[in-house]
């Protein structure tokens, strides 16, 4: 079984019969749906993506909001790159701020991955969701913090990529993180960025699969 099956495996353990359940988005969350599914666990389920919520839906999920539920019992999601104090980079989807949120809003966070994913220090490139009126502003203010900025282009379309909100991806080389929570501070005081990938001290546990079929819990310090 390939690592984000067994990580998906890991993380549905943590979710039990009643819960309402928030979902992030990406491959592994795909697998985390199958493996709900199978379970016949009796839950309802909110998703940070169109995507997650098609899926969910089309598994026979029942799908809530947080108007109805504002306090999930629990989140499960992925990462894209995850560090020994369970910081973590995430944003190829680009729904990373309704992830934030929901995650913030939830009472456990649970992120799941691949072995591959883990780094002794961040150095992905950082996703920024920027308000399309502000870009050009956002663009200097990331250059004059050291940031190297490409606007995401979409592969589907011509033109910029446009998140569930309506809202353009920024994606920011900064090279080696070392300090995730400061960069996050920095990039939060920027007005017209609404988000960024960083996800500092939102985790409870993250789970990490190896190919080998070990799979491996890490709590924050």
């Amino acid at each position: 079984m390939e690592a984000k099956a067994l990580a998906a495996k890991a993380a549905v353990r943590h979710v039990e019969d009643g819960m309402v359940l928030a979902l992030g988005s990406g491959t592994t969350v795909s697998y985390v749906i199958k493996e709900l599914a199978l379970s016949k666990l009796n839950v309802k389920v909110l998703a940070a993506s169109s995507q997650t919520y098609l899926e969910a839906v089309r598994a026979g999920l029942t799908h809530t909001t947080l108007d109805q539920n504002p306090e999930p019992d629990i989140y499960l999601d992925s990462f894209d790159q995850v560090d020994p104090g369970c910081n973590m980079l995430k944003g190829r989807g680009g729904a990373f701020l309704r992830e934030k949120v929901l995650a913030a809003a939830s009472r456990k966070r649970v992120f799941v991955g691949e072995s591959s994913k883990f780094r002794q220090v961040l150095d992905g490139p950082v996703p920024l969701e920027v308000l399309p009126f502000a870009l050009g502003y956002v663009l200097r203010r990331v250059s004059d913090i050291g940031g190297k900025a490409a606007v995401r282009m979409s592969q589907e379309k011509n033109g910029p990529t446009v998140t569930d909100n309506g809202n353009y991806v920024v994606d920011v080389d900064f090279g080696p993180i070392t300090d995730p929570s400061n960069l996050d501070r920095e990039l939060r005081s920027i007005p017209g960025v609404l988000e960024n990938g960083l996800f500092t001290k939102m985790a409870d546990k993250v789970i990490i699969a190896h190919p080998d079929g070990k799979v491996e819990e890490i709590k924050p310090p």
